[in-house]
C-alpha cells in the first residue's frame, strides 16, 4: 500500500497533522461549547432581571399609588358622605387607566363605597387583604381566580386613617392584570427584536403561572409539576442560574426572583423560555466551521506533501515541469537525459512525444483559424450530453456571445441564455432533424432576427469518434447567410417576368382598344336619344364609364410596358365611388347567392387618381366574388381617421380565404390559384395603391374568409 515514497510522506504528514489537531479541536470545541452555553445563560438572566426590575417598579408604582390614595383628605374625614367618596375614588380610576375599580371598606369590613356599584353593603371582613390591611398596613396581594367575577384578579389595599391616626376603613383599588401582562408582552417583542427568539412569564411561588403569552394557561398550569421540579429544586436552579430544559416543548427557561418590599410579600419569579435550537445551532454551526477547517487543512497539507515529493523526486519534477508547460501551450526545449537509466528513457520518449505534437498542433491551429476566418457559422456538440464544443467567429457576430461564454454549455443552456439563438434552433426545427437516422442533412430555412427576415442554408452533418469511426459523437452545423443571393436571385426573375409583362401588355392593348371605341362610339349614340329614358340614360352612363375604366386599364398594361407613365390626379369622391360598385355588382352578387353589404361613413373628397383607384376596388371585388363560389358576405367598408390623415377601404368576405404560402407570394406576377388566372390582378392592384401613395394589406385564414384594407393618404380637396 505505502510502496512509493509519496506515498509514505502522505501517510506521516497526513497522521502527524491529524492527530494532534483532533485532540486540539475537541478541547477547543469543548471549551466554546461550554462559553456558548454561559453566555446563552447570562444573556437570559440578563434579560430576567431587566423585566424583574420592570416589574419592581410596577409593583412600587402601585404601591405608591393606593398609599397616595389612602391619603386623600376627603376619605380620611370620617364626616364625609359616602356618596362624596365613591365620587373621589371614581375620580382617581378615571385619572389612572390602570385601574379597573374601586371601593370603600369600613373598620367593620362593609363595603360603603363601590365605582362600579355593585358590591355596596357587602361584608369582606373575612378577606385575608382586610385582615392584612385593617391593622394600618398597605397589601399587594398574589394573583388569584376570584370565586365572584370567575377571572383572574390582583387586590391593592390601604388603611385609611383620619386626622387623629384612627384607622377609618379600608380603601381598594382593582389592578387592571391586562397591563401587567401587556408589559410582558412589549418586553417580549424587543427581546425578539434583538434576536432572541423566546417569550417571558411569570411564575408564583406555588409554581402556577400568572402571566403568560398564552393566557389560557393563567392559573391552569403548574410549571413545577409539569417539569417533575420541587419547590427547593425549582430555588436551587435558580440560585445557581441554571437552564431549565422544559421537555414539554423543547424549551429552555431560566427565572429571577423579584424583590419583596413593604406591602409586597409575595414570591413572583419572571421566567424567560426560549426553543433549544438557539443554543443547538450556534454549536451546530462551530462544528460546521471546524469540519470546514478540517478539510481546508487536510487540502493543504496534501497540497503541501505532494509538492515535497515532487522536490524529492527532482527528475522527475523536470519532466512533470515541462509537461505542464508543454500543456499549457509553452515552447519546451528537448530534456538532456543526465539522470538514472529509467528516467533517461522516459526522457527520450517524452522528447519525441512532445515533437510530434508540436507538429500536430500546427496542423490543428491551422484548422482552427480557416474554422475561425470563414464566413459560415459553425457549431459542434456532443450527441448525448448537448455539450457545445466548436463556436467560431461568424457565430460570435451572429449570436452576439463570446465563444468563452459558449464552450461547455449545452444547447438547451445556450437557448436560455440567447434570445438570437433560441429563434434560430427553433427555425431551424433542429430536433425533428436529430431524431431522423440520415448522417447528412443540407437545407435552407427563414429565420427572423432581431425583427428581419434572414434566409440561412445549413447543412447538418455527424462526425465519428476518433478512437471508433462506427460510434457518433458529435453534431457538426454548417451554416451561412443566403439572404442576398436570393432576393437577387427573385429580383432578377421579377425583372424578367416584368418584362414579358410589357411586352404582353403592349400587344394586348393596341388590339383591344379599336374595338371598344366603336363600342363607346354606338353607346354614345344610344346614350344622345330622346328615346332613352332618364333611368335607362344613367345605366349607359355608368356603362360609357366602364368602358372608359377598360381603356383605363389597356393605359395601365402600358403603363406596365412603359412604368414612368405618371398618374392623373382629380377630385374623387370614395364614397360615390363604392356606392357605384354597389350598383353595378348587387345583380351579379345575387346571382351567386352573394349578400352585398357597403358600410360607408362620411367622407372627404380627396384629391387623387380616381380611376386607377376604381380598377384596385373592382379588382379585389372580382377576388372576393370568385372566392365564395357558393354564396357568402362581402362587405365594403370605408372611414376616415382623422388622427392619422388617412382613409381606409376594407373589403372582406367569408370565402375560402388563402394559406400562409399563398399570403407570401400575393402580387407576384403569373402567381395564381385561379385555374383560368394569369396572376397579374393582384399584381396591377399593389403596384396602383403603392402609386397613389399608399398600402394594401392583408389579412386571411383558410376556410373562414379574406379582408383587404386599402390605406391612402389624405389629399383633401377645398370644396369652399
Amino acid at each position: 500500500m505505502f510502496k512509493t515514497l509519496r506515498a509514505k510522506l502522505l501517510a506521516f504528514f497526513l497522521f502527524a497533522t491529524f492527530i494532534p489537531m483532533m485532540i486540539i479541536s475537541y478541547i477547543t470545541y469543548d471549551s466554546q461549547k461550554e462559553d456558548i452555553e454561559v453566555q446563552m445563560s447570562q444573556t437570559m438572566i440578563s434579560f430576567a432581571n431587566s423585566l424583574a426590575v420592570i416589574l419592581e417598579d410596577l409593583i412600587q408604582e402601585r404601591l405608591t399609588d393606593v398609599a397616595m390614595l389612602a391619603q386623600n383628605p376627603i376619605l380620611r374625614n370620617s364626616e364625609q358622605p359616602y356618596s362624596v367618596i365613591e365620587q373621589e375614588i371614581d375620580h382617581f380610576v378615571q385619572n389612572y387607566n390602570l385601574y379597573l375599580g374601586a371601593v370603600f371598606v369600613n373598620e367593620s369590613g362593609i363595603v360603603v363605597a363601590d365605582v362600579d356599584h355593585t358590591v355596596v353593603g357587602t361584608d369582606l371582613s373575612t378577606r385575608e387583604w382586610f385582615q392584612e390591611t385593617i391593622d394600618g398596613g398597605i397589601f399587594f396581594s398574589d394573583i388569584y381566580l376570584s370565586p365572584v367575577v370567575h377571572r383572574p384578579m390582583l387586590v391593592l389595599s390601604s388603611a385609611v386613617r383620619d386626622e387623629n391616626g384612627e384607622i377609618i376603613g379600608v380603601v381598594s383599588p382593582s389592578f387592571d392584570l391586562g397591563y401587567l401582562w401587556l408589559r410582558l408582552d412589549n418586553f417580549t417583542k424587543q427581546q425578539q427584536l434583538l434576536g432572541l427568539d423566546g417569550y417571558a412569564f411569570l411564575v408564583n411561588g406555588q409554581g402556577d403561572i400568572i402571566a403568560h403569552p398564552n393566557q389560557e394557561l393563567i392559573l391552569n398550569y403548574n410549571y413545577l409539576e409539569r417539569n417533575n421540579l420541587t419547590a427547593e429544586q425549582f430555588e436551587q436552579s435558580m440560585l445557581k442560574r441554571e437552564l431549565i430544559h422544559s421537555e414539554s416543548n423543547d424549551m429552555l427557561q431560566t427565572f429571577v426572583k423579584v424583590a419583596n418590599m413593604p406591602g409586597f410579600e409575595q414570591d413572583w419569579y419572571v421566567g424567560i423560555s426560549i426553543p433549544r435550537e438557539n443554543l443547538t445551532t450556534p454549536l451546530r454551526d462551530l462544528a460546521f466551521k471546524y469540519l470546514f477547517m478540517f478539510g481546508l487543512i487536510f487540502l493543504v497539507t496534501l497540497y503541501a506533501v505532494f509538492k515535497l515529493s515532487a522536490y524529492i523526486v527532482q527528475p522527475l519534477q523536470r519532466l512533470v515541469n515541462a509537461t505542464s508547460d508543454f500543456a499549457f501551450g509553452k515552447r519546451v526545449y528537448p530534456l538532456a537525459p543526465d539522470a538514472y537509466h529509467e528516467v533517461d528513457t522516459l526522457t527520450k520518449t517524452f522528447n519525441m512525444m512532445t515533437r510530434k505534437l508540436v507538429e500536430r498542433e500546427k496542423s490543428h491551429q491551422k484548422s482552427t483559424l480557416i474554422l475561425e476566418t470563414t464566413d459560415n457559422g459553425i457549431i459542434a456538440f456532443n450527441r448525448d450530453s448537448l455539450q457545445i464544443t466548436t463556436f467560431n467567429r461568424t457565430c460570435e457576430q451572429l449570436f452576439q456571445k463570446n465563444k468563452s461564454e459558449v464552450l461547455g454549455m449545452t444547447i438547451t443552456q445556450f437557448r436560455e441564455k440567447s434570445s438570437i439563438f433560441h429563434s434560430f434552433i427553433k427555425s431551424t426545427r433542429l430536433e425533428e432533424l436529430l431524431s431522423l437516422n440520415d448522417r447528412t442533412k443540407q437545407f435552407e430555412f427563414p429565420c427572423n432576427i432581431n425583427g428581419i427576415e434572414r434566409i440561412y442554408f445549413m447543412s447538418i452533418s455527424t462526425l465519428p469518434k476518433l478512437d471508433n469511426e462506427q460510434e457518433l459523437e458529435d453534431i457538426l452545423l454548417i451554416f451561412n447567410d443566403v439572404t442576398d443571393k436570393r432576393q437577387m436571385e427573385q429580383e432578377l426573375i421579377r425583372t424578367e417576368k416584368l418584362k414579358v409583362v410589357g411586352q404582353l401588355a403592349a400587344g394586348f392593348a393596341h388590339e383591344i382598344r379599336n374595338p371598344l371605341t366603336t363600342i363607346r362610339g354606338f353607346l354614345q349614340l344610344v346614350h344622345q336619344s330622346e328615346e332613352i329614358s332618364h333611368k335607362r340614360k344613367k345605366h349607359f352612363d355608368i356603362m360609357l364609364k366602364e368602358i372608359d375604366r377598360v381603356n383605363g386599364i389597356i393605359s395601365e398594361l402600358l403603363n406596365m410596358a412603359n412604368p414612368k407613365a405618371a398618374m392623373v390626379k382629380s377630385v374623387v369622391d370614395v364614397a360615390e365611388l363604392i356606392k357605384e360598385k354597389e350598383m353595378l355588382y348587387t345583380g351579379e352578387a345575387e346571382a351567386n347567392k352573394i349578400t352585398f353589404k357597403t358600410i360607408v361613413e362620411p367622407l372627404p373628397l380627396i384629391f387623387s387618381d380616381g380611376q386607377k383607384l376604381d380598377q384596385a376596388i373592382i379588382n379585389l371585388i372580382k377576388n372576393s366574388f370568385e372566392a365564395m363560389p357558393d354564396g357568402g358576405v362581402l362587405t365594403i367598408r370605408a372611414r376616415e381617421f382623422a388622427a392619422s390623415d388617412v382613409i381606409k377601404i376594407d373589403i372582406a368576405d367569408t370565402g375560402c380565404g388563402m394559406s400562409e404560402e399563398t399570403l407570401d407570394k400575393l402580387g407576384t406576377p403569373f402567381y395564381t390559384t385561379k385555374e383560368m388566372g394569369t396572376g397579374l390582378g393582384m399584381m396591377t392592384t399593389f403596384r396602383i395603391i403603392e402609386e397613389m401613395g399608399g398600402s394594401l394589406s392583408v389579412k386571411s385564414e383558410l376556410g373562414k374568409g379574406t379582408t383587404f384594407t386599402i390605406t391612402l393618404p389624405l389629399e383633401r380637396v377645398d370644396v369652399s
